[in-house]
């Protein structure tokens, strides 16, 4: 009676390193696709937040109304939001061109430095009231 050498001592280990491997890459992966949807979804809600603040400004003085802000400072989810509203009557033309900038600090990327955001938001309004000229019944 003979007995045959197994022939493939110590396969099964390579396959298990050869998995975790595999494993490893996949999970790492995993975790950098749901990194960069969170990154994603805080990038999103901050130019919500700007483009809510740039419209407020900006149905403020098309409405002309006094109480309008022109520049300011908002805090919002942990984030400071500085409005900054031009406004910039055109020559011969009876028009006021209205401009909202919104900015707020950028997120950092990996190995780079946050950056400031920016929202602009552009309109004109006519420089005289429309109650002016218009005669009652």
């Amino acid at each position: 009676m003979t007995h045959a050498k197994p022939t493939q001592t110590g396969m099964a280990m390579v396959e298990a390193m050869v998995a975790s491997a595999v494993l490893g890459v996949g999970m790492l992966g995993a975790v950098q696709l749901v990194t960069q949807g969170l990154q994603t979804a805080t990038d999103t809600r901050q130019r919500l937040l700007a483009h809510g603040l740039a419209m407020d400004a900006m149905e403020c003085h098309q409405a002309q109304r006094a109480d309008c802000p022109m520049n300011d400072q908002t805090t919002a989810q942990a984030s400071t939001f500085t409005r900054r509203i031009e406004l910039t009557p055109q020559v011969g033309v009876s028009l006021v061109d209205i401009t909202v900038t919104v900015e707020w600090p950028g997120a950092a990327r990996a190995g780079t430095a946050g950056t400031p955001s920016q929202f602009v938001l552009r309109s004109s309004r006519a420089a005289v009231p429309i109650w002016v000229g218009v005669s009652l019944p």
